[in-house]
């Protein structure tokens, strides 16, 4: 006679299995699902769709997966090329239970990247909002060699990478006034900026189409 301790464990693998293998088809037809909606947008509003575009944008946003970006919007407003896509990244978390064993949960991230062409290269910089931690230092110690000249600004931003001619009053005023979106990154022509989310379109446009004009016209 098999024993039943056998047979138990044998039901539940193969029970686990069938799960897996139920959700990989449900994940597979809903993100189906997906692009063929974002498809009919694109195609009824003068975008195209374009599915594991080769970008590089990845070595710019959080945990730099370099097969991120599954899919991608690509258009022109008011003349400007402007691409949208949707990033995804997975990070795991190592844990001690109870018995002190360690235990890893993996959580998966989605952004929504946004970027546009600038006219002309820029020097590679970064602009991102301080946390409360670095506000109270650039309060006491001041923001070092990357200032931009506003105390204000200095404080609530921090810029990697050179301040160079674009960081102009105006543009450090649309920040302070929440005009434009932060973070945000300049590397070669491209102005990229990411928030945190699934990919919805329509996706506002008017923040760094505003933050573009600003670095072209400084």
């Amino acid at each position: 006679m098999d024993d039943p301790f056998v047979t138990v464990v044998g039901v539940f693998c193969v029970a686990g299995l069938l799960l897996a293998v139920l959700i990989g088809v449900v994940a597979v037809r809903q993100r189906r699902r997906r692009e063929r909606q974002l498809q009919e947008w694109a195609a009824a509003n003068g975008w195209q769709l374009i599915t594991r575009p080769a970008v590089d944008w990845a070595r710019h946003l959080p945990g730099r997966n370099p097969h991120g970006v599954r899919v991608m919007l690509a258009g022109q407003v008011h003349g400007r090329p402007v691409m949208v896509g949707e990033y995804e990244v997975t990070d795991a978390q190592i844990s001690t239970d109870a018995d002190g064993n360690p235990t890893t949960t993996s959580n998966t991230h989605l952004y929504v990247v946004t970027v546009a062409a600038l006219q002309r290269v820029q020097p590679s910089v970064t602009v991102s909002a301080r946390g409360r931690l670095s506000r109270a230092k650039a309060g006491l110690l001041g923001p070092g060699d990357t200032a931009g000249g506003d105390p204000r600004f200095d404080k609530a931003f921090r810029i990697r990478g050179a301040p160079g001619p674009w960081c102009t009053p105006s543009l450090m005023t649309a920040h302070l006034s929440g005009h434009v979106p932060v973070p945000w990154t300049m590397s070669g022509r491209q102005l990229i900026t990411w928030t945190e989310g699934a990919l919805r379109p329509p996706v506002p446009l008017d923040p760094i189409l505003r933050l573009a004009h600003l670095l072209d016209n400084p």
